[in-house]
This record gives structure tokens, C-alpha cells and sequence, in this order.
């Protein structure tokens, strides 16, 4: 199994939210999450200068096989050929265990 977490813009959610459903990927975590980095500050909703970027941050569990369709997905919708456009990294999950009724690793995925 994989974990895959991507960081986009916010203004790109909905259509990746829109294309993961359509491509049998109907559900994901989501937070909204600031970052600092090598981009240019900008104005924040208070008016001042931030070095933080508001973001969101989306977190799928999924079987191996689909870890790389996952991450096209997510590539092409959010791409807008811009700094900021995010990031996407996978890593392997070792256990995973549905608390409700003891299912594990893939099998408590559906």
C-alpha cells in the first residue's frame, strides 16, 4: 500500500477533488496547510507581508497499482506551468488496520 500526499494551490482543489472521484478515487484527507520556501512573500488576508503561502494538502491510502495514476492525476490538474503549482511524494505504508472492525492492510482500504 501507499500513502500519497500532494500540496497544490487551494484554487485547484475542486477539480482535483472532481477528476480523483471520476477515476474511482472517491475519497482523501484534506488540510489547509501554510509553507515557506524560495518563493516571493505576498500580501496576506490582514493586508501585511507573509512569508507563508497558504496551501492544502491532500493525503490518499491506496494499493501499489495505483500510486502512479494517483500522482498523474494530481500532476496534470494541478499544473499550471507556475512557481507554486505544489508537490506530490508517496511512501509505502507498512500496516494499515480499520479500527471499526480489526480489517487489515488492503482489504481495510475499501
Amino acid at each position: 500500500m501507499l500513502k500519497v500526499e500532494a500540496i497544490i494551490r487551494s484554487s485547484m482543489l475542486h477539480d482535483i477533488q472532481t477528476i480523483l472521484a471520476k477515476n474511482g478515487i472517491p475519497t482523501f484527507s484534506l488540510y489547509q496547510v501554510q509553507m515557506t520556501g524560495i518563493h516571493k512573500a505576498h500580501k496576506s488576508w490582514r493586508n501585511k507581508m507573509s512569508d507563508f503561502v497558504p496551501k492544502s494538502k491532500i493525503e490518499i491510502l491506496c494499493p501499489d497499482n495505483m500510486g502512479d495514476e494517483i500522482v498523474k492525476i494530481i500532476q496534470e490538474v494541478a499544473r499550471t506551468g507556475e512557481k507554486g503549482d505544489g508537490i506530490v511524494y508517496c511512501y509505502k505504508i507498512n500496516k494499515l488496520v480499520k479500527i471499526r472492525n480489526g480489517d487489515i492492510d488492503e482489504k481495510a482500504l475499501l
